[in-house]
């Protein structure tokens, strides 16, 4: 495959799906079901949220993984093993190494301006004095510490040949996807709470390899098959029918949401889980939605987002940067409308708008044409 191909569609795919935390990281602050678990939780919550939040959950991170996958696939095939895992240092793990800290002390900053200033103070704050030895969190940037353990896993692989097509093989039909995706990756969520939470521990979370790692290899077995997005298009109405029923059965099976002492528990726990056949069942009904959603926006893409121009391009270049920084940003945006008396959707579109406004704005000024960007993004094409 020619090296100097442009994907556009993975281009404006993998832009998307990082904005899209924006957008789900908001919801957040008002759905019913993280009422008790999140850092800017409104009084009044809607089910709305519950609603579209649940939903971006299913797919947007898996089909970042698998883009992630496929252009993994590219510069290794591009540039060679040493090339490529100097590259991933550069543009992953040194990016991982100097934002972790600036953006846990904004985090913290933003905690205690919190803490001072907000009357209706979120349920967790009555938790964080029952929280044990505090773990290292990687916060927002759990993608990152994940993708770089990927690529090394995948510059490893890349030394067996054998061993990598014989996995790409599984993956070289529509149905073999569709059919056996979501019984592998159920193996790992099996082991985890529903819904899955962020592995965002600062250590290896293996279930994290057999979830997200699977879909990066789907990713990376599509670079030298896209052929198999063209076989995939006659099936798209089948996966929004699975996709729609199995998330409608999904939402039915999903726990009630955690009351303020489950939360004191799980925190000093460290973790929460769950097991039996009605969890397997539960498991395996998230996993079909998962997997059906994820090859439906990827499948979609393919067909309608090939081109580009210079809008597309200039949100591709800056959505790392917006990614990086958009969650304390988004905290202190939120924090003072905890206390507003308007509608939550006021709330939530106010949010949404600042804090974009704030990102690329300061894309523009500080990060587009200065040592940042070209630290994050290299030269621009």
């Amino acid at each position: 495959m020619s090296h100097d191909t442009r994907y556009h569609f993975m281009d404006n795919l993998r832009a998307q799906a990082l904005l899209l935390g924006l957008f789900y990281h908001a919801a957040l602050a008002y759905s019913p079901f993280m009422h008790n678990l999140w850092f800017t939780s409104d009084a009044n919550p809607s089910y709305v949220f519950d609603l579209f939040s649940h939903w971006l959950h299913l797919f947007r991170m898996p089909v970042f993984f698998i883009i992630a996958g496929f252009f993994a696939h590219f510069l290794l095939d591009a540039k060679g093993s040493k090339a490529f895992l100097w590259h991933r240092t550069k543009r992953i793990a040194l990016p991982l190494l100097i934002f972790l800290p600036l953006l846990t002390i904004a985090f913290v900053v933003a905690l205690k301006w919190e803490a001072s200033t907000v009357k209706n103070l979120p349920a967790i704050f009555s938790a964080f004095s029952y929280m044990k030895e505090p773990q290292l969190s990687t916060m927002h940037l759990w993608f990152l510490w994940n993708l770089f353990g990927f690529c090394l896993v995948f510059a490893l692989l890349w030394q067996s040949k054998t061993t990598l097509l014989y996995i790409f093989k599984l993956f070289s039909k529509p149905l073999s996807i569709i059919v056996l995706l979501p019984l592998i990756i159920s193996c790992s969520l099996y082991f985890q709470y529903v819904p899955f939470s962020s592995p965002d521990k600062l250590k290896i979370e293996f279930w994290s390899y057999g979830f997200y790692g699977v879909f990066f290899l789907l990713g990376a077995s599509f670079y030298t098959n896209l052929a198999i997005l063209e076989a995939l298009k006659p099936y798209t109405k089948y996966l929004f029918i699975i996709g729609a029923v199995s998330y409608s059965v999904y939402l039915q099976r999903l726990p009630e949401p955690m009351s303020i002492e489950q939360v004191i528990h799980f925190m000093q726990l460290g973790q929460a889980k769950a097991q039996g056949i009605e969890h397997l069942f539960t498991v395996l009904v998230q996993s079909i939605s998962v997997v059906s959603w994820s090859l439906l926006v990827i499948v979609l893409a393919y067909q309608f987002m090939a081109q580009t121009n210079s809008l597309f391009r200039y949100i591709s270049d800056a959505s790392y940067w917006v990614y990086l920084i958009h969650f304390p940003v988004l905290m202190c945006v939120q924090i003072p409308l905890i206390d507003a008396s308007v509608s939550i959707f006021i709330k939530y579109a106010i949010s949404v708008i600042i804090t974009l406004l704030i990102c690329f704005l300061s894309y523009y000024l500080f990060v587009r044409h200065t040592f940042i960007g070209l630290f994050l993004n290299g030269k621009r094409a």
